[in-house]
């Protein structure tokens, strides 16, 4: 990878603009760490919870203790293609910014534009979910744009050289694909250029001295405006029900993930009785069918129905509770309209799967993953339902090829897999794998429900 500098020598990006190679770098690593450590659709379409998990910039966070949000948000991109716009971007702008104004010159700007960038999409929109460069790169942009304006100058020929048009393409289809796409805003974009226009104005003002007093001053002072921008919008918004409610809901959800639930239920509720969202309801609803307390489960489903009558996770969920119920005939049914909200649907396909199996139904259950893994062919929960019904039919080598599929792909190790695995190493005459599967299970806490426990190693219920 070569880039030019000033006088028209070609070099790599990190001889010519150091900067700008670690600043590439770094995105790149943190895009495949973010890859690596979530899922791999997360190359295409991470979920919003997922970038906020992975420090997004997120109002109620941002603004209610996690203020590193500001910064961390400029390194992490909702998308590879997000990332490559960006990256693109970063390699033509950078060693021109860098060039013209010094290392740290250029990492001050690309800092504080990235910044002003996250504040300013926490003033337009602060329940937004927010990521990505493109407000520092912005602020390059500004860089370009006022050193061209009250600077040298440009030529309309030297506009107009391809790099130059398709860098301009680029810029301009970042703010196209920030209004439509989640976790990326055109607020950012335009308080990155802002930004980045003045820093440069007070940067070439003394372009022949390393940086200096004045220099630190300057960053200073645009920091100090920032944070105090900040706390005002953190005063603006911390009396306001929903950004209370959206906090809350954040710190009930990793006490959700440790099964924590009568914990996660106190944020909850505080969350509810501020601000009514599906999202809300139906965290909470999940939260009391693990508690055993159904009816009230229920009742959050219908609130989040009433809401939103064509979100058909609303049905997955109160399916859920049904089954837990023990009234599969109602969760099918739920379930059932959940695909009909949303045929691409394996996990509703699985939940409707899994509801026949508990019947006895291994048929329509069998029918049903196979629907689900026309979608998704390495769906984990799929593999294991088919595998468990496979075994319960008796083709246990079927049975043993889904399950072992299933126990490599799942994301939480594995835990029923392998404790149905261990149900076919035992028909299978496998003491020592069935011992080896059923340990591993129980230390994953695996709790099979009533109608699991009662298949016997023949396949058959007694």
């Amino acid at each position: 990878m070569t880039t030019t500098d000033s006088d028209g020598k070609k070099g790599t990006l990190l001889q010519q603009a150091p900067v700008t190679a670690a600043l590439f770098a770094a995105n790149m690593i943190v895009f495949i760490l973010l890859v690596v450590l979530t899922s791999a659709r997360s190359i295409l379409v991470p979920t919003e919870q997922i970038l906020i998990n992975w420090s997004a910039n997120y109002g109620p966070l941002s603004l209610g203790g996690e203020p590193w949000r500001i910064i961390s948000n400029i390194f992490l991109h909702a998308s590879i293609f997000h990332l490559a716009v960006n990256l693109y971007v970063l390699f033509n702008l950078g060693p021109y910014a860098e060039n013209l104004l010094g290392s740290r010159r250029m990492f001050a700007l690309y800092m504080v534009a990235g910044i002003a960038g996250s504040l300013s999409s926490l003033i337009w929109n602060p329940y937004q979910t927010s990521a990505g460069a493109s407000g520092a790169l912005f602020g390059l942009f500004g860089c370009f744009v006022e050193e061209s304006v009250l600077g040298s100058g440009f030529s309309l020929k030297e506009i107009l050289r391809p790099a130059r048009v398709m860098l301009l393409v680029a810029v301009v289809f970042s703010c196209i694909y920030g209004a439509f796409m989640p976790g990326i805003d055109n607020a950012a974009h335009l308080g990155g250029f802002l930004a980045g226009a003045l820093l440069s104005s007070f940067f070439r003002k003394d372009l022949k001295a390393s940086w200096n007093k004045r220099d630190s001053a300057v960053v200073g002072l645009s920091l100090t405006a920032l944070i105090l921008g900040t706390s005002a919008e953190y005063f603006s918004v911390r009396g306001n029900p929903q950004f209370l409610a959206m906090h809350d809901y954040q710190n009930a959800l990793p006490l959700l993930k440790e099964k924590k639930y009568q914990d996660a239920l106190t944020y909850l509720n505080s969350a509810a009785d501020r601000y009514k969202s599906v999202d809300i309801f139906l965290e909470r609803a999940s939260a009391l069918c693990e508690l055993g307390r159904f009816e009230e489960a229920i009742a959050d489903c219908n609130s989040a129905i009433a809401m939103e009558p064509n979100n058909g996770k609303c049905y997955i969920i109160r399916g859920s509770v049904r089954h837990a119920q023990g009234n599969e005939r109602m969760a099918i049914e739920d379930v059932s309209k959940a695909i009909e909200i949303v045929p691409k649907n394996p996990v509703g396909y699985n939940n409707r799967a899994w509801s026949y199996a508990a019947m006895g139904n291994w048929k329509s259950a069998i029918e049903d993953c196979n629907r689900a893994l026309a979608i998704d062919p390495n769906h984990a929960l799929t593999l294991d339902t088919r595998g468990l019904c496979y075994f319960a039919l008796g083709q246990y080598e079927l049975a043993s090829e889904d399950l072992t599929k299933a126990a490599k792909s799942s994301p939480d190790g594995g835990a029923a897999a392998l404790f149905h695995r261990a149900l076919v190493n035992e028909r299978l005459g496998r003491k020592k794998e069935a011992e080896a599967d059923r340990f591993e299970a129980q230390r994953l806490k695996y709790e099979p429900e009533a109608w699991e426990a009662s298949l016997n190693a023949e396949g058959a219920q007694h």
